[in-house]
């Protein structure tokens, strides 16, 4: 796999998502089983990644020992005009 970009993010735990939010900056709700943030390709679109621990058609929240988070599956925004597509692994989206 190739990488073509990459960008840091920050992840912020939340209760409930926000309804203004930072660019870069990933809203994770454990209590609702959601993550979302603005397309990381930076034209803004909100993206929300649905998590959970079993179910395969969602993403997997995995919070790393040193405080970094990673996600199980890659996020393919194939629906936005920017058709963005990437992975977050320890507090990095690496475009694909």
């Amino acid at each position: 796999m190739k990488t073509i970009k990459k960008v840091d993010i920050i992840p912020v735990f939340v209760e409930f998502i926000p309804d203004i939010k930072k660019e870069n900056h990933i809203y994770i709700s454990e209590k609702y089983s959601v993550a979302v943030h603005h397309c990381l390709c930076g034209c803004l679109q909100r993206t929300v990644m649905p998590i959970s621990d079993t179910d395969n058609n969602k993403w997997k929240l995995i919070k790393e020992k040193d405080g970094t988070v990673s996600f199980i599956g890659s996020v393919g925004n194939y629906n936005f005009p920017c058709k963005s597509h990437y992975v977050i692994t320890k507090n990095v989206a690496n475009f694909i």
